[in-house]
């Protein structure tokens, strides 16, 4: 039939897309912002791995030393999350995303190698890969709420006014203010409140703001734990 031969023609003379080579001026720039993707494609690059098959679970711990803001645990920044990096392996390796197309090789489901594609794209952006992954501490992929924590907490007048080499100048109700508490609040309430703004800062390098929380922490349990 005429349909039957239109098939045919389709299927035999335009072979699928994703079964041809692609060249590196296809591949997306990097983005501008951290993306886990890309930092993934990154660690590879790093580990040598144009040259020999990297086991996933190195590659997920190299992107980890690299980022540990956005690859750890939410509740224990030092460890990092297995669920995040295959995720961003995920990404890069997805049927539907023409972007990373033929970056990887795969060897069995844990051995990963650069294929000449993904090398060229690693060398033909070196300088932006490295400028956002291989220098200063790269933040958390938790943004929004870490950013609104850090930003509030850094805008109070309890720690504008906190001195952290001399007498600390810290007040119970301007920490109140700061933590979201008041004077009255329980200090088991407290102690949820100081956890989870000193993860905030933990997670985004932020020391003097976690100097700072460690500071509260001493003063709040001495006024309030005692009551």
């Amino acid at each position: 039939t005429v349909t039957g031969v239109a098939y045919s023609f389709r299927k035999y003379c335009f072979p699928r897309r994703k079964g041809l080579p692609l060249s590196t001026n296809e591949l997306r720039k990097p983005s501008t912002t951290h993306s886990n993707a890309d930092l993934l494609i990154w660690s590879l690059y790093l580990l040598g791995g144009v040259e020999k098959w990297i086991n996933v679970e190195d590659l997920y711990l190299k992107a980890f030393d690299l980022a540990p803001a956005r690859l750890s645990w939410r509740t224990k920044p030092e460890i990092p999350d297995y669920k995040k990096c295959a995720k961003a392996l995920q990404e890069v390796e997805a049927p539907n995303q023409r972007n990373f197309l033929n970056v990887f090789s795969k060897k069995g489901p844990y051995e990963r190698m650069l294929s000449l594609e993904g090398h060229a794209w690693c060398e033909k952006h070196k300088g932006r890969l490295s400028n956002l992954y291989s220098g200063e501490i790269v933040p958390s992929a938790t943004g929004q709420d870490d950013e609104r924590k850090i930003r509030r907490l850094s805008r109070s007048d309890a720690y504008r006014k906190w001195n952290p080499t001399g007498p600390d100048g810290l007040d119970l109700w301007e920490l109140a203010d700061a933590f979201r508490c008041t004077a009255d609040t329980p200090w088991a309430t407290w102690q949820g409140r100081l956890a989870e703004h000193a993860l905030a800062a933990e997670r985004n390098g932020q020391t003097d703001l976690l100097a700072f929380i460690n500071a509260a922490k001493i003063h709040i349990e001495q006024e309030v734990a005692s009551q």
